[in-house]
């Protein structure tokens, strides 16, 4: 056989090799999704979401505001079978995702061969990251699922210049988006491109002024029937324009979380969100064999656009720019907007990034660049193994439930003063007393109601004491702490209990 021949047979082998690879990761993470979808919720946020399948009530935190009404309407209709809210709105997320194979598969063939547009549905449905956050009861992977065929509808009414309905999709979908989580708005760059993009179809400034007005209503409409919807459920416009007010000043108070985030100089938050939140566990799922084969690959492909860059530019279409601009709008939306402590406020960035790295480095490349299809190939693999062993871990106990079940020993009266952990203690109806306290003036006002109870404090409450310049040294013991993973509990993965010394 001579090399010409070899050669084919060694790119069907790699070909088939893909495929095999591919569709295995996405039947075996669609089945783990299932078996294991989070069974209790494990924070505030989680608490909220999962109340709200019950009693949809935005004044009483179910959920809170904006109200997520198209997540909860996707979690009510499951729970029907299922009967817990928590499996329900995990196992809507996995739903999502599942069909997000489709939009994220066509806009990868606009620029790869079929084979490596596979290979791109499975590296982004395999990311560890968004395993961890679709198995949870939690907006943001349905919300990115959802984005997926926002962005498939803004690349085919960039391409279908001449058609209204394309436009219209794409507003239905943008709707689609922010009713289920309102902090993607930055997505929306993309369809002011589209109409900006619409100009040259029209000949006077009068004929685009009435396009820009009938799509900019039929915008509005498709976001008012998620938005009046909310404010008929919570006594009308008045009432929820109160709550909306309420809520945003809060939002961003110390107690919310925010604080550190919020105070850090802007280069530690810049390289914090970048470094920790997107690369590290966003795109590694804070597993250091996944970064490293990431680095490599990623390397290789900027070495690839390199050697064509004289073209790169000219290269981009509208819906390429579009898809750059929505990118980094989100990106200081995230930096500037949200809180960091919180990674899952950059899940849209890894797949963006992947398919972003893949138009670089394989555009003109076809089927032909092995070493890169043999670099998917792994990651798909090892992504797997790795996503397999987290989403194992998600019904572990979480750090809040093991201060419960320590703290629910005790045969005697007490008394435990948290943060945002009592949300989960209240979920659970536990056995002994807890309040949310953040001012010590409080806490002192407090404490003569509980005269007969041993007094616990959780780290959370000391950390927020010394930002008040108070200090409980002598007056506290540490009595245990409690540990679980990072990934699922970001913020509370490690709380301290204290006994206070009256």
């Amino acid at each position: 056989m001579d090399r010409s021949g070899r050669y084919l047979i060694r790119a069907r082998s790699i070909k088939i090799l893909i495929w095999l690879i591919s569709m295995s990761s996405i039947l075996l993470i669609a089945w783990w999704r299932i078996a294991y979808a989070t069974e209790l919720p494990r924070s505030w946020d989680q608490v909220d979401f999962s109340l709200a399948l019950n009693r949809f009530d935005l004044f009483a935190m179910q959920p809170h505001f904006p109200g997520y009404p198209y997540f909860i309407l996707g979690g009510m209709l499951l729970n029907e079978w299922i009967g817990n809210p928590v499996e329900a709105l995990a196992l809507w997320n996995g739903l999502l995702m599942l069909l997000s194979m489709y939009p994220v598969y066509t806009v990868s063939r606009s620029f790869l061969s079929k084979t490596l547009s596979m290979a791109s549905v499975a590296l982004i449905q395999s990311i560890v990251f968004v395993n961890v956050l679709t198995i949870q009861p939690m907006s943001e992977a349905a919300a990115v699922a959802i984005l997926w065929w926002y962005l498939w509808s803004l690349q085919k009414a960039f391409h279908r210049e001449h058609s209204f309905m394309s436009i219209v999709v794409a507003s239905f979908l943008f709707s689609l988006l922010l009713g289920v989580r309102l902090s993607y708005l930055p997505f929306g760059i993309g369809l002011l491109l589209l109409l900006i993009q619409r100009k040259k179809q029209h000949k006077s400034i009068k004929s685009y002024s009435s396009f820009l007005l009938t799509q900019v209503g039929i915008a509005a409409i498709f976001q008012l029937i998620w938005v009046g919807g909310l404010a008929v459920s919570e006594g009308g416009v008045a009432a929820f324009l109160q709550l909306a007010f309420g809520f945003s000043e809060g939002h961003f108070e110390e107690w919310g979380g925010t604080a550190v985030s919020a105070s850090a100089p802007l280069l530690e938050r810049i390289s914090h969100l970048i470094l920790n939140n997107i690369v590290w566990t966003g795109l590694s799922g804070q597993a250091l064999t996944i970064l490293l084969l990431y680095l490599t690959l990623f390397t290789f492909m900027i070495f690839q656009g390199v050697k064509n860059r004289g073209r790169t530019l000219r290269e981009i279409s509208w819906f390429g720019w579009a898809f750059v601009a929505m990118a980094l709008s989100y990106f200081l939306w995230a930096l500037l907007a949200q809180n960091i402590d919180k990674p899952r406020h950059i899940l849209p960035l890894p797949g963006i990034i992947m398919l972003g790295f893949l138009w670089i480095g394989l555009r003109r490349q076809g089927n032909n660049s092995t070493k890169i299809m043999l670099g998917l190939t792994v990651i798909i693999s090892i992504q797997s193994i790795v996503s397999y062993s987290t989403m194992k871990e998600a019904n572990d106990p979480a750090a809040v439930y093991q201060l419960m079940d320590y703290v629910e020993q005790f045969n005697e009266p007490v008394i435990v003063y948290t943060w945002e952990e009592t949300r989960v203690m209240s979920y659970n109806k536990v056995s002994f007393e807890h309040e949310q306290i953040y001012t010590y003036s409080n806490f002192l006002s407090d404490l003569q109601y509980y005269d007969d109870h041993r007094v616990f404090l959780t780290g959370k409450v000391l950390d927020g004491f010394k930002k008040q310049n108070i200090s409980m040294d002598g007056q506290i013991k540490k009595v245990k702490e409690f540990h679980s993973s990072i990934l699922y509990d970001p913020v509370y993965h490690d709380i301290v209990l204290y006994e206070f010394l009256r």
